[in-house]
């Protein structure tokens, strides 16, 4: 008998989790989790498992959690779910590079975090946007 890898706990909750939710699209693989965007407003949420601890990521913003911090990755996770989250999503010539994680707290929206890319087409006319999942009453953990 094979003793279950204690990195792959949280995982495993996440996914039995998220079976109640009929209304949400999942997809699954051994090591990731990914909820698809209801809609082009939307963004998709995944967690993903790897050597050095987990991944969050809505979009192109993503977050990296260590191995013994599966919990906070999750609460990360459902924050994406919530419709407390939303991104602010930087384009130019219709390419996207940059993401920032926007929270609502206490009646406004209050940037967190911001992932980019270093390469992009910077000469091309700069548009922004910003999605954001509908809000839903999930229990994850």
């Amino acid at each position: 008998m094979t003793t279950p890898d204690p990195a792959s706990a949280p995982l495993a909750a996440l996914k039995q989790a998220l079976r109640a939710h009929a209304g949400l699209r999942v997809e699954e693989t051994p090591d990731a989790v990914v909820v698809k965007a209801q809609d082009a407003a939307g963004f998709d949420v995944g967690l993903f498992r790897n050597g050095d601890g987990y991944t969050v990521s809505f979009d192109g913003w993503h977050e990296h959690f260590a191995p013994d911090d599966g919990k906070t990755a999750i609460a990360c996770f459902a924050h994406g779910l919530s419709g407390q989250a939303r991104l602010r999503v930087l384009a130019r010539g219709g390419f996207d590079y940059r993401w920032t994680l926007e929270s609502f707290e206490d009646g406004a929206w209050r940037e967190d975090s911001t992932t980019g890319l270093l390469l992009f087409p910077f000469w091309r006319k700069r548009t922004a946007r910003h999605l954001r999942n509908p809000e839903r009453s999930l229990r994850l953990a």
